[in-house]
C-alpha cells in the first residue's frame, strides 16, 4: 500500500468511526429517553391512584353529609307532614296537597340514598365485595330494566378496601357503558378466583363496541378502568363484535384484592357458578 492508498483509508476508518461513534450516542440518547419517558408514566401512575384514593375519600365524606344532614332533614319534614295528616282537620283539598308532598319527600329521601350509595359504596365494608356485587345487579336490573345476573365462585372472601373499591367501580363504570350504550336485554356480572387470580368480568349481549369506538381518546371510560386495574398490577381488555355483545375483563393478582377467601364446594368451575 503506497502512501496515497494508506491516507485514503485513514480518512474512510474515520469516517466510519465518526459514524459509528455518531449512532451509538443517538442510540444512547434514544434509550435514555425512553428509560425518562417510561419512569414518567410510572410517576403520573402513581400520582393518578393517588388521586383516585383522595377522590374515594372526599366522596365519602360528601356521601355521609348529604346522608346526615340532608336524609335528616328530609326524614323530618316527612314525619311532620305525617303529624299534620293525622293530627289536624283538614279539608279535602289540602289533605291531598300535604299527600302530594309526603310523596315527595319520600321521593327525595330515596334518591338522596341512591346518590350517598353511588358516591360511597358503604355495602363494601358493611356486606363484602360479594354481596354488594350482587345487589348491583339487582339495582341494574331494577333502574334499567335490563336483566342482570351475579356469578362467583367465592364465598365470603375478605377484602382490601382499596382493591374492593377498584373492583366496584370497574363494575359499575361497565354497568354504566351497558345502560348507555349496548342496547342490550341482557348483561352477567362475573367474579372469579382462577388459581391466583381474580377475573372480574361484564358481559353483554347488545350491539357490540367496534374497534373504531374503543379508538377514540377516553372511549367509554376504558383509561380510567384500565388505571385502576393496572394500580393494583392487573390487566384490563375490552372486546366486542358488531350484534354480538361486548365483554370486558379485568384480571387481578389475588392478593390485591382478596385477604382470604373460600371457593363454594358446589361451583368447581365457572359453569357450576353461583348465580343470583
Amino acid at each position: 500500500m503506497n502512501d496515497a492508498q494508506a491516507i485514503v483509508h485513514a480518512l474512510r476508518t474515520q469516517q466510519v468511526d465518526a459514524i459509528v461513534g455518531d449512532r451509538h450516542v443517538s442510540f444512547v440518547r434514544l434509550k435514555r429517553v425512553e428509560l425518562e419517558l417510561e419512569r414518567s408514566r410510572d410517576q403520573l401512575r402513581v400520582l393518578a391512584a393517588r388521586l383516585e384514593l383522595q377522590r374515594e375519600n372526599e366522596r365519602s365524606e360528601i356521601a355521609r353529609e348529604i346522608h346526615d344532614e340532608l336524609g335528616q332533614s328530609l326524614t323530618s319534614l316527612q314525619l311532620g307532614l305525617a303529624w299534620l295528616t293525622n293530627t289536624v282537620t283538614l279539608t279535602p283539598k289540602i289533605r291531598t296537597k300535604l299527600k302530594a308532598m309526603s310523596a315527595l319527600a319520600s321521593a327525595s329521601i330515596r334518591s338522596v340514598r341512591d346518590v350517598a350509595v353511588r358516591l360511597r359504596p358503604g355495602p363494601l365494608d358493611e356486606l363484602g365485595l360479594v354481596k354488594t356485587l350482587r345487589g348491583e345487579a339487582r339495582a341494574f336490573k331494577a333502574h334499567t330494566g335490563i336483566s342482570c345476573r351475579f356469578e362467583t365462585n367465592l364465598q365470603n372472601p375478605l377484602c382490601e378496601r382499596t382493591g374492593s373499591i377498584a373492583v366496584f367501580r370497574i363494575v359499575q363504570a361497565a354497568l354504566t357503558n351497558v345502560a348507555r350504550h349496548a342496547q342490550a336485554s341482557r348483561a352477567v356480572i362475573a367474579l372469579m378466583k382462577r388459581r391466583n387470580d381474580l377475573v372480574v368480568m361484564v358481559r353483554d349481549n347488545g350491539r357490540g363496541i367496534t374497534r373504531a369506538q374503543l379508538a377514540k381518546p377516553g372511549a367509554c371510560g376504558v383509561i380510567g378502568m384500565r388505571e385502576r386495574a393496572r394500580a393494583l398490577d392487573g390487566r384490563l381488555t375490552l372486546t366486542g363484535s358488531r350484534g354480538r355483545g361486548t365483554t370486558l375483563t379485568a384480571h387481578f393478582p389475588l392478593a390485591k384484592v382478596i385477604v382470604t377467601s373460600a371457593v363454594a364446594a358446589s361451583a368447581p368451575g365457572p359453569s357450576r357458578a353461583e348465580r343470583r
